[in-house]
């Protein structure tokens, strides 16, 4: 095996983990919300933007918290750029989806600390809990796992479920009105 193909294929590895990182947000967001909404609303909802399980704020918001394990070894520090950046996402993101898009897809107004009721200080906290539950459990049981499958398999189930993520923003942007405050 060359060296180049050696390189390509560590990049594929490394791109597939990453990508196998945002997923595992967007599932695990989604499934939060969806639990969250039915706790408060007493029914089911799908909540996010697209037709699939997936929410990709909480996808980026895993990324961003992956970029962070660095500070694993310093756990407060961890715990306030946890919050710190998923408060960023979330206002950046709620922000945009009011002014640019229209669409209040969420509403903090009665809540306590709370910026134009797109963040709070309660999902700021929360978000803090989350991101160090990810990098203490979540990420370390997920790189274990992901070791012992085969890189080819990975590969083609990264492809396909990038394709099928694709697709879904393609119908959900043609055809779906996601729920709005």
């Amino acid at each position: 095996m060359t060296l180049t193909l050696k390189l390509r294929q560590q990049r594929e590895n490394k791109l597939d983990y990453i990508f196998l990182i945002f997923l595992t947000g967007c599932l695990l967001g989604w499934i939060y919300e969806v639990i969250l909404c039915w706790c408060i609303d007493g029914f089911f909802q799908n909540r996010g933007v697209l037709y699939g399980p997936w929410l990709p704020i909480y996808g980026f918001g895993t990324l961003i918290m992956y970029s962070m394990k660095s500070f694993k070894k310093h756990p407060a520090l961890l715990f306030l750029l946890c919050g710190l950046s998923a408060g960023i996402v979330e206002y950046i993101t709620g922000w945009i989806s009011i002014h640019v898009f229209g669409l209040r897809l969420w509403d903090y107004s009665s809540m306590f600390l709370n910026i134009d009721g797109i963040v709070c200080l309660a999902s700021i906290l929360c978000f803090s809990i989350l991101g160090l539950v990810f990098q203490y459990i979540l990420e370390p049981v997920f790189n274990k796992k992901y070791k012992q499958i085969s890189k080819d398999s990975i590969h083609t189930f990264c492809i396909t479920i990038f394709i099928l993520f694709l697709i879904d923003c393609l119908f959900s942007v043609l055809f779906r009105t996601p729920i709005t405050y």
